[in-house]
């Protein structure tokens, strides 16, 4: 009976057997339910994806009772404040990832630890394996055929004098190089000893060293649920930490060009109040200016004035 209840929420959704109008007050934003999962919304819930495996029981990844509806998902997706949910959801779903990712870390450690103890003395044979599948192989020898005939055409041109076409032509090498790393990086080779017991550094699962018998037993670790599970895990704190950081980036940068028009509208208001002060010192000056003209005029008449007077007292 529960596990119809899921499947229903997970196909229709949590809200199907609700009233008319509370359907309608709720349609778009059912997601925002407390009962559905957040991670599952994002895009990868880890307990989901892991549930039922042998990992479950010997740490502390727990299991996600809540709803996993692609409904709920469509919702989330569609919805127009979506970059805002997806921000909170990740928030809150990074700690509980770097936590798991710890913990690995730690089973790493401890199992390596007891390989060392456990370990056959004397000299023991050691092999290189590939988990790069076959199609990948083909792939990667055929790019690294396409940059090798990069780096011939540039070293030609460049013997022709063509130096941007031949820095053209490396620039193109560089970049199909990268993109083989990028993959060899997805497909790591392991160094194992035989007879002995090997440890994965991206699960901490410890299995058995690969021998002549379990090669393909061997391979099958990096396809299975669980070294699967915590390798995205591992790509999914590198992925929010980094859009976090551009945030933070953009944050910064807003800030500092807000900052900055606001000390440019505070010089102008001073730029206007000193020429304020200005306009105002030079009124001030012409007044007193023209005050001395006055003065001055005033004390010429009154000069001219007095020396009538004193030329009619000599002729009378």
């Amino acid at each position: 009976m529960e596990d119809a209840r899921k499947l229903l929420d997970s196909l229709m959704g949590t809200s199907r057997d609700a009233a008319l109008e509370e359907a309608k007050k709720t349609k778009g934003k059912n997601f925002t339910a407390d009962n559905v999962c957040k991670h599952y919304l994002l895009g990868f819930c880890p307990q989901y994806e892991l549930g039922n495996s042998k990992l479950t029981t010997k740490r502390n990844l727990g299991e996600c009772h809540k709803v996993h509806s692609d409904a709920m998902k469509s919702e989330y997706e569609a919805h127009p404040d979506k970059e805002k949910y997806r921000t909170e959801y990740e928030k809150q779903f990074l700690p509980f990832l770097e936590s798991q990712v710890r913990e690995a870390d730690a089973w790493v450690a401890r199992e390596r630890a007891n390989v060392q103890k456990t370990a056959a003395a004397g000299a023991i044979e050691k092999t290189t394996i590939n988990t790069m599948p076959d199609a990948v192989k083909e792939q990667v020898a055929e790019l690294t055929k396409d940059m090798n005939k990069m780096m011939a055409s540039a070293e030609d041109l460049a013997e022709k004098g063509d130096i941007e076409g031949s820095r053209f032509k490396v620039e193109l090498a560089d970049e199909i190089k990268e993109k083989i790393k990028d993959i060899e990086d997805r497909h790591p080779s392991y160094t194992v000893t035989l007879k002995e017991e090997w440890v994965c550094d991206v699960c901490g699962t410890r299995t058995e060293a690969v021998n002549e018998h379990n090669t393909a037993r061997f391979k099958a670790h990096f396809t299975g649920k669980v070294h699967l599970g915590y390798e995205k895990m591992r790509e999914w704190v590198k992925k929010i930490r980094a859009r976090q950081r551009d945030a933070d980036v953009s944050t910064s940068r807003r800030e500092a060009a807000d900052d900055t028009r606001r000390r440019g509208g505070s010089r102008s208001r001073g730029d206007r109040s000193s020429a304020r002060e200005a306009d105002t010192e030079r009124r001030r000056r012409r007044s007193r200016s023209r005050e001395e003209r006055s003065r001055g005029g005033d004390r010429d008449r009154r000069r001219s004035r007095s020396r009538g007077e004193d030329r009619g007292r000599r002729r009378g």
